[in-house]
């Protein structure tokens, strides 16, 4: 009767512990991407080789645009444990751009979430002067990459922020 009563209490905690959540991975078709702004004439946009990406010729100088899913290599974990942080990620960016010259600079880092995927987006200068926004969400193995480049900062950081909001709904569910 005791271990009856054990093992009711046992299978009542494993049904009610708390389980990490986790995105579902959708296989996104990025023939579906419709991104606000993105567009003929200014905008040369379509999928090749498995990604989406973007030319605006008719931008305040070129603007460059990417969307692509690659393998989680690890980062996700490192993200959910604390091990890798927005600060982490700041603290890199800020390396490699003072190791890049030129007009290079590191803006930060946030933390963004979708769903249940989480991951950053960070904004920097790269060393030709352009400024540079990164979406980057890890979730089911799985990570999806937005990018922007070009000469307007305000401009950069509109699209990507378009994309990102387009992308990840067609990413993770």
């Amino acid at each position: 009767m005791r271990s009856a009563r054990i093992f009711a209490a046992l299978t009542a905690l494993t049904v009610l512990a708390p389980v990490p959540a986790t995105a579902e991975f959708l296989a996104p078709d990025w023939s579906t991407l419709s991104i606000e702004g993105v567009s003929p004439p200014d905008w040369f946009a379509g999928v090749r080789e498995g990604n989406y990406i973007g030319m605006c010729t008719g931008c305040d100088g070129t603007m460059l645009l990417e969307v692509r899913v690659v393998s989680d290599d690890g980062t996700g974990g490192r993200i959910r444990s604390g091990e890798t942080t927005a600060q982490t990620y700041t603290e890199i960016g800020e390396a490699n751009a003072s190791q890049m010259g030129g007009e290079a600079a590191y803006y930060g880092t946030k933390e963004i979430a979708f769903a249940s995927a989480v991951g950053f987006v960070t904004q920097a200068r790269t060393a030709t002067g352009d400024f540079a926004v990164s979406y980057q969400l890890w979730s089911d193995g799985q990570q999806l990459i937005v990018r922007v480049y070009g000469k307007d900062q305000a401009a950069v950081e509109e699209i990507a922020a378009r994309a990102y909001e387009h992308a990840a709904p067609l990413t993770f569910k």
